[in-house]
């Protein structure tokens, strides 16, 4: 393991000026620095991670904050949370994960919140260190976001639907107030506008359990050859469960999800869906609340909206 003294050597300097450098660059001239900086790349060495927070008054610990209810949490979460701690190790930092917006911020540097509710704003805005949502934020809200385009999601399945030929489409939404259940119905009703056909919008709570029951009260009167874009991958599960109980899928209705991190693969059959591009969110949201930690200027609120991509498989023709 490389040190000091190796960087020094490196360098042809002392180990007080490397110290220096590494503790104060501010007081040394950028000639100095430059070579110290090159016999670190050189020598491969890291600073103590301990001294490092100490002379920056960082902890170098970012907060992921869940406070959805956990028996709705999609499976996306544990991947998310798999690249997020990736990409906060490569930029030095850690991951701490909570349920409590209550815990103190004493030992963390910001804050990823995921699961919001409008209950929550008001203790958001309470909290002093740098926060991003992983979720749109509401249009009065400074609070910054990144997400994945839901709008453009249920757009891109809408019209995936009418490219296939299905006479009636049908929207299985989330039975929750919050911007990204309306924006992806928004994505529904502005698709179907734009071909002036006829609009069914139905919500329930985010279960396969309660959209097959929704389902199952309705099944006998739905015409064939309809489709049904649904907002959650759940949702989509709990559709497929019931129409298959006395039709075929795809041959006599076709379903559509959205995720796409797990639960359409178990699905028979598979699900096409709408899927989220986790690796790409979770490096989003590492760069936003790593610059928004080491920024010394104001933040502006930013409002990242990623592209979806869609998965075509087995519940649809």
């Amino acid at each position: 393991m490389t040190n000091l003294n190796d960087v020094a050597r490196n360098a042809h300097v002392s180990k007080m000026t490397v110290s220096r450098v590494i503790n104060h660059p501010e007081r040394v001239s950028d000639e100095l620095k430059e070579l110290v900086e090159k016999a670190i790349q050189d020598v491969g060495y890291e600073p103590n991670r301990m001294a490092k927070a100490l002379v920056n008054k960082r902890h170098y610990v970012i907060r992921f904050l869940l406070l959805e209810d956990v028996t709705t949490v999609e499976p996306n979460y544990a991947k998310l949370l798999i690249h997020i701690a990736n990409y906060l190790q490569e930029s030095g930092y850690t991951l701490e994960i909570s349920t409590d917006l209550a815990a103190s911020t004493n030992n963390i540097d910001g804050m990823i919140v995921s699961g919001w509710r409008q209950a929550d704003l008001e203790g958001l805005s309470l909290v002093t260190v740098p926060i991003i949502l992983y979720g749109v934020a509401p249009e009065n809200s400074r609070l910054s976001y990144v997400d994945v385009h839901n709008k453009q999601g249920i757009e891109m399945a809408t019209q995936y639907m009418i490219d296939r030929g299905y006479q009636d489409i049908w929207y299985i939404g989330i039975a929750i107030d919050l911007p990204f259940a309306k924006q992806r119905a928004l994505g529904y009703r502005s698709v179907m506008n734009k071909y002036g056909m006829s609009q069914k919008v139905f919500a329930t709570e985010n279960h396969a359990h309660s959209a097959d029951i929704l389902m199952t009260n309705m099944v006998t009167s739905i015409q064939s050859n309809t489709g049904f874009v649904c907002a959650t991958d759940r949702i989509a599960l709990g559709v497929v469960r019931s129409l298959t109980r006395i039709y075929e899928v795809p041959t006599d209705f076709g379903v559509i999800g959205f995720d796409g991190v797990f639960i359409d693969q178990i699905s028979s059959p598979q699900l096409t869906t709408i899927r989220q591009p986790i690796a790409l969110i979770a490096k989003k949201l590492v760069e936003e609340i790593v610059n928004r930690v080491e920024s010394d200027e104001e933040n502006t609120k930013i409002e990242v909206n990623i592209k979806p991509e869609l998965i075509i498989r087995d519940s649809t023709q």
